[in-house]
């Protein structure tokens, strides 16, 4: 079920909820210029065995709000987006579960609020913010802030915006024209490049360190935005983590691997709640 919510500084928030028989519920959080129908193919798997879920069109995305100033796409906002959906419906035993940006999300959830999601789960991620990033954006900060002008003045407040059809994209590639264009189309240029703005100088080391929940970690070996050496410095960062890597997976192994993410993700859940999970 679709609902909408008004954030803590009343941007409107959509998300999508199942309840289940699970005594947890799986929080799942999408990547930059996409939405919470990412996730459907997952999520499928996962009602059909009874858990509760919940998928969040991070703010700028999907069906949420755009806000209009690029202050707005704060990475702590995210995270604060996401704790008050949880709250709203009442959620208090969950796993939060993040493709790319949506893990660094969790990440930035785990530094605002480290005792309240059970576990997580990173998927196709990383720890730092890219170097073209940060180059990009920290480094051009004149053009930065001029286009930033120009985007604050697009009012897409009252604006529809519906979920992207991704079954259309199935077995695309990490450098898909076709893909990227229709996530930065779908998405706005103002809310695309204000979420990227907001990521450069992101540095997630201390985080990781500090979690003592049971983390998963899937990376795919083909992942082209982010070499699986990421995947294994945070491994060697989170104490409490397990490793998983996808052969012949890309960076959108959400998609393209829906069979091997939800096995994974189920076998950690099932193992998470018996025992320690031990790090290999």
């Amino acid at each position: 079920m679709q609902k909408k919510i008004k954030s803590f500084d009343g941007t409107r928030i959509c998300y999508d909820i199942s309840k289940g028989d699970s005594k947890s519920c799986l929080v799942f959080v999408h990547g930059i210029g996409g939405n919470l129908t990412a996730w459907k193919k997952e999520r499928r798997f996962f009602h059909s065995r009874s858990y509760s879920t919940l998928a969040i069109d991070l703010r700028g995305h999907g069906k949420s709000e755009r806000p209009k100033s690029s202050l707005s796409y704060n990475l702590e906002y995210f995270a604060k987006d996401i704790r008050q959906v949880i709250k709203r419906e009442k959620i208090s035993n969950f796993i939060l579960i993040g493709h790319c940006f949506g893990a660094i999300i969790s990440m930035i959830f785990h530094k605002l609020y480290p005792s309240l999601a059970r576990s997580y789960i990173f998927i196709d991620t990383t720890y730092k913010a890219p170097t073209i990033v940060n180059w990009v954006m920290g480094g051009h900060k004149f053009y930065i802030s001029l286009l930033n002008n120009l985007l604050g003045r697009e009012d897409l407040t009252n604006k529809c915006f519906s979920h992207l059809d991704y079954g259309a994209y199935t077995n695309t590639g990490d450098w898909s024209i076709r893909r990227l264009f229709s996530d930065i189309k779908s998405t706005s240029i103002k809310s695309w490049v204000f979420t990227y703005e907001n990521l450069a100088g992101f540095y997630g080391n201390l985080i990781l360190k500090n979690m003592k929940q049971k983390v998963l970690i899937i990376h795919g070996d083909k992942d082209s935005y982010f070499n699986f050496l990421n995947a294994e410095k945070m491994h060697h960062l989170v104490k409490n983590s397990k490793l998983r890597i996808v052969p012949d997976a890309n960076h959108v192994s959400v998609l393209n691997n829906p069979q091997i993410i939800e096995k994974e993700i189920y076998n950690f859940i099932n193992q998470a709640e018996n025992k320690r999970y031990a790090r290999y």
